[in-house]
């Protein structure tokens, strides 16, 4: 009786048009499963952003168009302040925000980033880093055609400290000294090529809402 099988020759051939179709096929895969996922991390930040905002506005009387001091304390001056409504409305995380823990009832500052930004960390891994001196002003508080302040503009980071620490954008650019040239907020997503999908996002904090800033937010919010 004659066996039929395959020789070891057909057996590697398959084996290499296997690996090779993986290795043209996984970085796409990749980059699908990290956009799904800095999409979701946006769309759940925006959510948290918009509630603390509506919920002071019901309990306090005031959101992100009221923010009447820069205060980047832990002091009773902080109460009207960007980190004192996202401290007293979110689940944040004091021992990453502050650099110092609050034993003495002193007050203690938020960290201060190489960039110049100061961090509100969140418990869920994620942060929001602002420049010092936000503040209800004349510029922010322009209404837009749709009747609300035009707000200011934070960086919204679905990982926090983790890396890559890359702001999305729509231009190519992969690098910090590229995003650093640039607000990175032109471009179109729609090619491809030029979609750069990581783990900061441009966010425009209006009155009571947290808006995509930018055209990479705006696409992954849309898509």
């Amino acid at each position: 009786m004659k066996k039929t099988g395959f020789t070891l020759a057909e057996v590697l051939i398959t084996l290499t048009i296997i690996g090779v179709v993986a290795m043209m096929t996984l970085p796409a895969l990749m980059n699908n499963v990290q956009e799904q996922q800095a999409k979701t991390g946006l769309k759940k930040g925006l959510n948290t952003l918009t509630e603390a905002a509506q919920m002071t506005q019901a309990v306090d009387g005031f959101d992100y168009a009221s923010i009447k001091t820069a205060s980047s304390t832990n002091s009773a001056a902080e109460a009207q302040s960007l980190a004192g409504l996202l401290k007293a409305r979110t689940q944040y995380d004091a021992k990453k925000t502050y650099d110092k823990e609050l034993t003495d009832g002193t007050a203690k500052n938020l960290v201060d980033t190489a960039a110049g930004n100061y961090v509100i960390f969140f418990r869920d891994g994620s942060a929001v880093s602002y420049p010092n001196g936000i503040v209800a002003n004349n510029t922010n508080a322009v209404l837009d055609n749709d009747g609300l302040a035009h707000g200011f503009g934070v960086v919204y980071d679905i990982n926090g400290e983790k890396k890559p620490n890359l702001l999305s954008n729509c231009l190519g650019h992969t690098n910090d000294n590229a995003q650093n040239a640039t607000n990175d907020h032109s471009g179109t997503c729609g090619d491809k090529t030029k979609r750069v999908i990581r783990d900061q996002f441009g966010v425009r904090l209006r009155g009571g809402f947290a808006q995509p800033n930018g055209a990479a937010a705006r696409w992954a919010m849309e898509n």
